[in-house]
């Protein structure tokens, strides 16, 4: 029993500092003076930044085989209808998050509402940096779902994770996409109103860190999985808003939010462009 308390007590402690680090993380990201712009999309705060994850991420694992085991304990896994609100809450992934954002920045372009359009935009580029990072990450690492390593959280196939699904755990794509979508939220209501952000941040990424609980209940990630996959979704996430928004009026920008497509009179559909703002 004491030992089982030990362990939900690394996992709660796990939960609190995501949700207080990436809302800190996206306002370090986000907030920075309008007198300093950045030249490069990345730069040596950044490299810093990720620098202390890789660090965190190690640490974390070191507790990654005792989080399983106590994820996994039957107290834990309870009955079957909880294991089917897990299974539902699980789908919340890149597919659908990455599908929504599309449809968030078709909706703006249809309705020219030039807020939705801009948060729709970034939210996408946001999740497809995301997810091709992730998968550039995951495929040489070739890191084992716990529910294949026997226990063994270091069990590392170099390379095989471009060819076989069970050794993608890290990073957790869940986790990535979930905090992608938070932190792009987070950092367009921080452009906009940034008292607001302080409040609505918290929420969301608190409801970003459902995915990846839900693969750590299932067996599919180990907990630093889930923290690494956080930490590359804010970080694309702030970074794509503070760049966008720096930078203005981009080329991207200009035509993503500028295009229009209309029938051509014979049947067809027209695709136009203003690059003014």
């Amino acid at each position: 029993m004491a030992q089982a308390i030990r362990l939900a007590r690394y996992l709660a402690k796990f939960c609190v500092a995501l949700i207080l680090a990436s809302p800190l993380s996206t306002a370090v990201l986000v907030a920075q003076s309008d007198a300093r712009v950045d030249k490069t999309f990345f730069t040596r705060r950044d490299a810093i930044w990720t620098g202390a994850a890789v660090v965190g991420t190690a640490v974390l694992s070191r507790f990654d085989e005792k989080i399983e085991r106590w994820a996994m304990s039957p107290r834990v896994q309870g009955g079957q209808s909880r294991r089917d609100l897990v299974d539902g809450l699980t789908h919340i992934n890149e597919t659908p998050l990455t599908i929504a954002a599309i449809l968030t920045y078709g909706v703006g372009r249809l309705g020219r509402w030039s807020t939705v359009t801009d948060i729709g935009l970034h939210a996408t580029e946001a999740m497809v940096l995301t997810d091709v990072t992730s998968e550039l990450i995951r495929g040489p690492v070739g890191r084992a779902r716990p529910r294949v390593a026997d226990g063994d959280a270091y069990k590392f196939e170099f390379g095989k994770g471009f060819t076989e699904f069970e050794n993608r755990a890290f990073p957790s794509l869940h986790s990535a996409a979930a905090f992608s979508m938070a932190a792009v939220i987070t950092g367009e209501i921080y452009e906009r109103k940034p008292t607001a952000a302080w409040i609505v941040g918290p929420v969301l990424y608190g409801a970003a860190l459902i995915p990846g609980l839900t693969r750590i209940y299932l067996d599919q990630h180990w907990a630093s999985d889930i923290a690494s996959g956080a930490f590359v979704g804010t970080l694309f996430g702030a970074k794509v808003v503070r760049y966008a928004h720096s930078h203005r009026p981009s080329k991207l920008d200009r035509f993503l939010m500028g295009g229009m497509i209309a029938p051509n009179g014979s049947g067809g559909m027209l695709l136009t462009a203003s690059f003014s703002r």
